[in-house]
């Protein structure tokens, strides 16, 4: 689907969900993500609004993270349900991200691209911050958790703002 300097990211096969499970479900990334069942993801996987991705590496095929987009066609937008990595600090968070920015933007039209994320995840609050990200809001004690109820941040990026970022120079094209 996606290629970019270092990564494939493309649709996850029903035999890769054990390694998507395994993912969501890292004790580094389920305090920060949303996990699911088994039969939930392969519900996503036959759902046209749903892209349910592996992010590999491409010197060996590695699956190193995953993406799960929410899309509305009508309205034009594309929401970063969740990303999260088996492998930190090497990037590939910011990697991904920018390509999925590039293709919500350049290759489906989209309008807008959004995310949520917990008040206390401050790696991807500084991602989204640092890649241009808008905060559109804080939903308070709006999800609970083993940890309590805990608020999320609604970050935005539209397709003008995208564009003067292109513009500017400040948004990196890492997309091969």
């Amino acid at each position: 689907m996606l290629t970019t300097e270092r990564l494939f990211i493309e649709k996850f096969t029903p035999e890769e969900i054990p390694e998507l499970m395994k993912i969501e479900h890292a004790p580094d990334n389920c305090k920060f993500t949303w996990t699911n069942t088994k039969e939930e993801h392969e519900e996503e996987l036959n759902d046209p609004k749903v892209l349910t991705l592996a992010v590999k590496r491409r010197e060996d095929g590695y699956i190193v993270g995953d993406v799960i987009v929410n899309l509305d066609i009508e309205s034009e937008w594309f929401e970063i349900k969740r990303i999260a990595f088996r492998e930190k600090r090497k990037g590939y968070g910011r990697e991904t991200m920018n390509a999925l920015i590039k293709y919500a933007f350049e290759e489906m039209k989209m309008n807008k691209v959004w995310l949520e994320a917990y008040t206390d995840n401050e790696v991807g609050r500084n991602l989204y911050d640092s890649l241009g990200f808008h905060i559109d809001g804080i939903l308070r004690q709006h999800h609970k958790t083993e940890r309590g109820i805990l608020d999320q941040m609604q970050f935005s990026m539209l397709r003008d703002e995208y564009k003067k970022l292109k513009e500017k120079g400040t948004f990196q094209e890492e997309m091969r």
